[in-house]
Order: structure tokens, then sequence, then C-alpha cells
């Protein structure tokens, strides 16, 4: 919010997911954690602030610095790039733990052969926060800010007819492909990836 007000625009809180954190994880034998989201930062809780940590991009990077670990590595920003980079490292096998939400990651860890355990839950809204929607309504809104896949559903899934009519004048900011790749093009007035804030721009 502060990012995009820097910028110039009016921001609008419109948050689509209700988080639960699970108990936190037990450091063991790891060599490793790779993270997929910051939301799974509170499994960490008694963690080494040493223990090397991989994030799945820049953003995720700095709230595990601010937690204190001092041996962080930030891959390109989705899955595909946490996977690729964790190869080209050779951080992989059985004492790299990844902590990933439920039903998330299941395919990552199999790929890198990782132990995966799953340490947040995230809930979809079925609505839109009230400022939001009337934003929308009224034709304010130039672009939705998107950062994840879940997200994207959740938003597009609690819009009503006169919401998903005024989305034909509004971007779309996705984090990743992958994200994008939730929405339907012909809905928007453009679906654009990555890094939302530089393909936001300066308010004119």
């Amino acid at each position: 919010m502060a990012d995009v007000r820097a910028l110039g625009w009016d921001a609008v809180a419109c948050p689509m997911l209700d988080i639960t954190t699970f108990e936190p994880v037990a450091p063991g034998v790891f060599s490793a954690v790779l993270l997929t989201s910051a939301n799974a930062l509170p499994a960490l809780r008694d963690w080494p602030r040493d223990r090397l940590v991989v994030a799945v991009g820049a953003q995720t990077a700095a709230r595990v610095r601010q937690a204190g670990f001092v041996t962080v590595a930030a891959a390109d920003g989705d899955a595909r790039a946490l996977a690729a980079f964790c190869r080209a490292q050779g951080i992989t096998g059985a004492d790299v733990l990844l902590a990933s939400g439920e039903g998330y990651g299941v395919e990552l860890a199999r790929e890198l052969g990782v132990q995966r355990v799953e340490v947040y839950a995230a809930c979809k809204r079925e609505a839109l926060a009230a400022e939001a929607a009337q934003a929308l309504r009224d034709g304010r809104v130039e672009a939705v800010l998107l950062y994840s896949g879940k997200t994207a559903e959740a938003f597009r899934n609690a819009l009503g007819a006169e919401e998903v009519t005024a989305l034909s004048a509004v971007r779309a900011l996705c984090l990743s492909e992958a994200i994008a790749a939730r929405l339907n093009p012909k809905e928007w007035r453009a679906v654009m990836w990555p890094d939302p804030l530089k393909q936001l721009g300066p308010a004119v």
C-alpha cells in the first residue's frame, strides 16, 4: 500500500485470503528451508537465524531478513524460478524442507526431492472489501495488483456482474505469468506481468 501511494496513486486494500498459521516446525537436521510465501515465516520461529532460507522472490527474502535470518537467497519470483535456482545451487534432497501452504508445493517438493510440510492455510474470501467494490462500480480503478494465483481466483469469483463489466477498463498487474494465467484476458483492459509496481508506474 505504501509503495503504491509513493507512486502517486490512491491505494485501496482488498484482501481476498484469510491466512491461518499452524504450529512452528522444529529445525531438526534440515540444512535449508524453501519458502514460497512469507506466510510460512511464523513456522520458522525456532530456527537458528544462520540456517539457509531460500525464498521464492526478493520481497519474500526481504521479509525473511527482517525476521532476523542472515543466510538468505532469493529466486526470481515464482515456483518455477525457485526450482531452477535450487537445482543450479544443489539445494535438493531429503535434508531440505519446503514450508508451504495447505495444498501447495506438492510438485515442487517432488521435483527437488525435498521434504514438505504444510504450515498455513489460505482460505478464499467470498466478497470484496466494500470500498474496493464501490471503486470498481464507480469506474475509479486503474489497476488491480495480484500477488498469488489463489488471490486472483478469489477476486474474480467475488465479482458481481457490474464489477465484471468494469474490468474492461482495468489493468491486472500480476507478480508472475502463472498468476496471469488464472485470468481471462478478454475481461480486462490488459493482463501484465511481472513486477506489478513497475507495470503500474507513476500516477499522471
